[in-house]
């Protein structure tokens, strides 16, 4: 996975109905803002809600995404 940046990423939100706007999303998960606008061209990535012009992600929607991309180590 691309990583937007070599800083720490920011704690989600407690609350899992939080909505965060697209251009903040590099912040949480590390992926730059290009690789989540092809992601939701192609159908990949976390469930987004659009509202008019907005693109946003529920913190919920984000944790049960970054939860189903965990991999066993190969032994």
């Amino acid at each position: 996975m691309p990583v937007a940046t070599n800083r720490p990423l920011c704690p989600l939100p407690y609350d899992n109905e939080t909505l965060i706007p697209s251009r903040l999303m590099p912040a949480y998960i590390g992926l730059s803002s290009q690789t989540l606008a092809r992601w939701r061209h192609e159908g990949k990535g976390p469930p987004y809600v659009k509202i008019g012009r907005l693109i946003a992600y529920k913190v919920g929607e984000i944790r049960n995404w970054l939860h189903r991309q965990g991999r066993d180590p190969v032994i």
